[in-house]
């Protein structure tokens, strides 16, 4: 039954194999209204109904498992959902193994790897029924930076916050700061300030500050004198 908001069409695009069509008319009794093309392959289609096209790919699959029992293979190798709404689109947030993003027809596969502008290839990988590849890959892996919340505090993709604390060792008669980067338990900015105090994780940085407040003293009273 279809839903009040489920009012977008898609179609579904099979190509069968010749042989598999009529394998599948044996096996499973289903009479599916297809058309011969080239390479004596069967062009079938079905229309399908929802809000965006994820959902109508998540319906696609659901159906084509439920009526064909595996006859006709891996879904990913004879099926397509067309995008007649122009949902696949390439920008920062594009996920290769979004389901809106899979089973891509020919003409939008064309125009997401153009708009791609070389980051995005056609994925033909062979894949499995548990786990098949993706309509595209990229062609580089993509490495996400982390957020730079103040000079010391810095966020990674993943929300974990972590500090950069100074260290001091000292080695015979000569002193030196290192870095280390610290992880917090905070997830914002402010409880991730509040931390830090709370641990003294910026003692070295207190005492740093000062000497430096100190020397700079110091020269200015010389310059008087």
């Amino acid at each position: 039954m279809m839903k009040v908001n489920d009012f977008l069409k898609y179609d579904i695009k099979l190509k069968i194999d010749y042989d598999d069509y009529f394998r599948l008319i044996y096996d499973t009794k289903y009479l599916i209204e297809a058309r011969l093309g080239p390479n004596r392959t069967f062009i079938a289609t079905k229309s399908v109904y929802g809000n965006n096209r994820r959902k109508a790919v998540k319906q696609a699959v659901e159906w084509f498992w439920k009526d064909f029992k595996g006859v006709l293979g891996s879904a990913h190798k004879v099926m397509t959902v067309n995008d007649p709404y122009d949902e696949v689109i390439y920008d920062e947030d594009f996920a290769c193994n979004d389901l809106r993003n899979k089973y891509l027809d020919d003409s939008t596969l064309e125009r997401l790897i153009e708009d791609a502008d070389g980051d995005l290839l056609k994925d033909d990988s062979v894949g499995s029924e548990k786990h098949p590849p993706n309509s595209v890959k990229r062609t580089k892996r993509r490495r996400k930076q982390n957020i730079q919340l103040t000079s010391r505090l810095s966020q990674t993709p993943g929300g974990t916050i972590y500090y950069k604390m100074t260290e001091i060792s000292s080695t015979g008669q000569s002193t030196r700061k290192k870095f280390k980067m610290i992880k917090l338990s905070s997830k914002s900015l402010e409880k991730a300030q509040r931390e830090v105090e709370r641990r003294g994780l910026n003692k070295f940085e207190k005492f740093s500050n000062r000497a430096t407040k100190s020397r700079s003293n110091k020269a200015k009273v010389k310059k008087a004198a």
